[in-house]
């Protein structure tokens, strides 16, 4: 840090200050030996002297424009059109300006650097230097075992500085958790992105994550021979467990009800609207459950055996329960006669498709979602991978995608509400939960499946509150407009892939950057991963307090490292 004046002297100058400026967007006059360098997206820095202190500022060039007023003269465009060049008109009368945003301001009071504002617009010809590496080292000196690295500044080679904090208190805690939105087109990289980020948090020892894997990409990354997988338990002493949905086993006798109600079991009977359905449902946990009486209770999580089964059968036909569900005779007949008429074995194995889901003992991989919950005090450092993409389904379980949707609501409601208990004993939660195709469970229109909205009012709810239980979200999700309102507007950090610069998306974005026209015509103008011509360079705008450099909140502009040799290198070597 003692250094940073000597190296921002000896930093190659690109150009000084011009006007008009302001401090919310600088015009830079470019020099004459840089013109013809590449710039848009380069890291800039220049010192200035603000309340009798140095002041050092960093910003982006977001846009460059040329112009020569004596070529727009009528008279010289007719020469030009004849001739194609005018000496000494063309090109020795051009002049280039560049578009700067500052995105961070330090201050140096006596031997430390300190963030501070752009509280004033420094004088025309003040000097601005291409931000090299040296600068960077020095004024992030005190911050360097902090920094993390997703990329490099936007056509650049200079590593992009981020940060990571745990969202529990102490050495590098930021105190409440953040939410992060990671948006994007199908191929923009975003998910790779999301794996990179996941690794940023997972330094941190005493933090825990959760993913929730739809396309089970992370999953196939976090294997036990991957590179990824090694770093993270030999390097930063973690434990990866990977979950297939449904191996998380789901408890109570709501659940068992909710299933049995919505699986068509009741319908197959005669038992046709939902109220009765319901009602049949209670009749079911009394039967098994036998609070009191002669036959010894049976839980939701042994009622797989084919006594309980049996037990219910026998009593469904009983008058007494009959009654409970139906009022009149003809309609008790009617389900009395389909039961009678029925092929028990057959409803059997419809019976116990449902309650295996129920069942944990004797079911490899299985675990109560709510001791997965409980692992994250059990066994500090854990990273769990739940594989939504459910290729080999157990044949004996009862699956669709209602049955999906229950399983992921009840994870959300147990994780949420252990994080609101933990709060109330004065603890951080210091958990991360991120969910790949978010749109998929919290979509922004309304729709008629009742537990996608369920779901989506679960996260809605929780993204409002576990914010200060030290439980934090990472939505990924390939467009904003499909995805909640409520939930963008609570995300913290948002990181733009390619593909949102256009109709409604494009609407959308420029909200949320606060209608930064030079920075919505630089994101216009990320390249297509899939179109480029040899290695695929994937391109993020961020906005948000992802990086030392933008504590102003102005939007910065990275290529993602290949991935993942290069990230692992930049992040993980000595």
């Amino acid at each position: 840090m003692n250094n940073i004046k000597g190296c921002i002297d000896k930093a190659e100058r690109i150009g000084v200050i011009g006007s008009p400026s302001s401090t919310a967007n600088l015009t830079i006059d470019i020099l004459g030996t840089a013109v013809d360098k590449r710039l848009v997206g380069n890291l800039s820095v220049f010192g200035y002297n603000q309340d009798g202190n140095e002041h050092y500022a960093i910003g982006q060039i977001v846009e460059i424009e040329m112009r020569n007023v004596w070529t727009q003269d009528p008279t010289m465009r007719g020469l030009i059109r004849r001739k194609g060049r005018v000496d000494p008109i063309t090109e020795r009368q051009d002049t280039h300006t560049a578009s700067m945003t500052v995105s961070s301001v330090f201050v140096k009071k006596g031997e430390n650097l300190e963030q501070s504002i752009l509280g004033t617009v420094p004088s025309t010809g003040t000097p601005i230097k291409l931000l090299d590496e040296d600068i960077m080292h020095s004024l992030l000196y005190d911050q360097r075992d902090e920094l993390f690295y997703l990329g490099t500044a936007y056509g650049t080679a200079i590593h992009m500085p981020m940060w990571f904090k745990h969202f529990g208190t102490g050495i590098y805690g930021a105190g409440e958790a953040y939410h992060i939105g990671v948006f994007g087109k199908t191929g923009s990289g975003k998910s790779v992105l999301a794996r990179m980020i996941m690794m940023g948090y997972a330094r941190h020892n005493q933090m825990s994550i959760f993913i929730l894997d739809p396309q089970g990409e992370f999953s196939r990354d976090l294997r036990e021979d991957s590179n990824i997988t090694k770093i993270l338990i030999d390097r930063l002493d973690r434990k990866v467990e990977i979950f297939n949905l449904h191996n998380l086993v789901l408890t109570g006798w709501l659940l068992f009800k909710q299933i049995l109600v919505n699986s068509g079991f009741f319908e197959r009977l005669g038992i046709y609207l939902d109220t009765n359905r319901w009602q049949a449902a209670d009749q079911v946990e009394l039967i098994l459950s036998q609070r009191g009486g002669r036959l010894p209770p049976i839980t939701p999580w042994n009622a797989y055996t084919r006594d309980a089964f049996d037990r219910v059968w026998r009593f469904l036909q009983t008058e007494d329960v009959l009654r409970r569900i139906y009022t009149g005779q003809d309609l008790r007949d009617r389900v009395l006669s389909a039961i009678q008429s029925s092929d028990p074995d057959e409803f059997y194995d419809f019976w116990r498709g449902i309650a295996n889901l129920f069942k944990y003992v004797n079911k490899k991989g299985a675990i109560k979602i709510k001791d997965l919950v409980q692992k994250i005090h059990n066994e500090k450092g854990l990273i769990v991978v739940i594989d939504l993409s459910e290729t080999n389904i157990p044949e004996d379980l009862f699956w669709n995608d209602m049955t999906k949707m229950i399983v992921i609501g009840e994870f959300i409601d147990k994780i949420t509400n252990e994080a609101e208990k933990k709060y109330k004993e004065k603890e951080l939660l210091n958990g991360l939960i991120i969910i790949d195709e978010a749109h998929r469970l919290a979509p922004r229109e309304r729709t008629d499946n009742e537990d996608l909205e369920r779901i989506k009012k679960q996260l809605i709810d929780g993204v409002r509150t576990t914010r200060k239980y030290g439980l934090g979200w990472m939505f990924i999700s390939q467009t904003l407009s499909s995805l909640h309102r409520d939930i963008i507007n609570q995300t913290r950090i948002y990181i733009f892939g390619f593909g949102l610069g256009w109709g409604i998306e494009r609407q959308a974005l420029n909200e949320l950057i606060g209608g930064q026209r030079e920075a919505m015509a630089l994101y216009q103008r990320f390249r297509d991963p899939q179109s480029s011509i040899g290695e695929k360079v994937y391109s993020f705008m961020t906005v948000g307090p992802i990086s030392p450099l933008s504590f102003s909140g102005t939007p910065l502009f990275f290529n993602a490292l290949k991935y993942p040799e290069e990230f692992l290198g930049v992040n993980f070597e000595d």
